[in-house]
């Protein structure tokens, strides 16, 4: 069993204009049967907002290196606030506050979702597009980060198995998930349009949507990872 991986992230309009850096960040990672994607929002208002977003991808990638996939859902949290703690060093974890969205699965297509903070999770499974039954329909949550909450119970976690091929999983950040209109489209839109390409040129048309995005007026950084199983 295949997967497949893209991810791409680009400042939004503000940022470049000001010269500052982008305050999202992402990571894509596959190992030895597994695989990991992580997108990060550093919060605007703080000084570290992108140094936040980047140790926290790195503290998640780390996590899950050293973990058993069976661990359980609290123990992952802590290692991963622990280890991101670890790596602000001297920089307080209030000016590097950021949101946290990572999927890590099986070649089985066993995959856990964790969510903390605003942006969301899509995942197609068996028949169709699902999104999580809360009363906003998607898989999101109240803005809040990693430096702002050590709440459990402010994380969003799930399990989903993606069975057969062609079925995945997006996940993005506000900048892109608060202009969507009709999510369950997104995904099926999205997937053919990568898949058609090399991966030279998929990277370049993701690139590309993010930094001509529809949305009139639009100012936010965009980020998305995207998997997808081939068979």
């Amino acid at each position: 069993m295949k997967f497949v991986t893209y991810h791409a992230s680009v400042r939004g309009p503000i940022h470049q204009r000001l010269g500052q850096p982008n305050q999202d960040a992402v990571l894509t990672r596959r190992w030895r049967r597994q695989w990991l994607m992580v997108v990060c929002d550093g919060m605007g208002s703080r000084p570290y907002a992108d140094v936040g977003s980047k140790m926290a991808c790195y503290a998640v990638r780390d996590t899950v290196l050293q973990s058993h996939f069976a661990i359980s859902d609290r123990d992952l949290i802590q290692a991963v606030y622990k280890n991101w703690l670890d790596r602000l060093g001297s920089i307080k974890p209030n000016d590097a506050i950021t949101t946290c969205l990572f999927a890590w699965g099986l070649s089985t297509g066993e995959t856990r979702l964790f969510q903390l903070g605003d942006g969301a999770i899509m995942y197609q499974t068996d028949h169709h597009v699902r999104l999580n039954q809360r009363p906003t329909q998607n898989f999101s949550n109240e803005t809040t980060g990693l430096g702002l909450s050590r709440k459990y119970s402010d994380w969003i976690t799930e399990r989903i198995y993606l069975q057969k091929a062609d079925q995945g999983v997006v996940l993005m950040t506000d900048g892109i998930s608060d202009d969507l209109v009709g999510e369950e489209s997104f995904l099926a839109e999205l997937q053919p349009s990568l898949v058609k390409r090399s991966a030279r040129m998929s990277k370049r048309w993701l690139v590309n949507q993010l930094m001509n995005w529809s949305t009139p007026h639009h100012t936010d950084d965009k980020t998305i990872a995207f998997i997808y199983r081939t068979a």
